[in-house]
């Protein structure tokens, strides 16, 4: 599903670009696809290395005695 969303935003990103790049010329258009696209893929990246991490799982006071034991 974050895929999915992820994809769309993408693309409507893009799609905003065009309106941008009609309205404004085509200069203005790349800066601000640029920018965007910077932006979507730090947060991309941010989210792999999230859920990287996430799937390490933390174990208690308890667990960590009997498995150092």
């Amino acid at each position: 599903m974050k895929t999915i969303f992820y994809k769309f935003t993408f693309r409507l990103v893009l799609a905003a670009g065009i309106i941008v790049g009609i309205l404004k010329g085509q200069e203005a258009r790349q800066k601000w696809v640029n920018k965007k696209k910077t932006k979507y893929e730090a947060k991309r990246a941010d989210q792999k290395k999230f859920d990287s991490t996430q799937s390490l799982l933390a174990l208690d006071e308890i667990e960590m005695s009997t498995y150092h034991s």
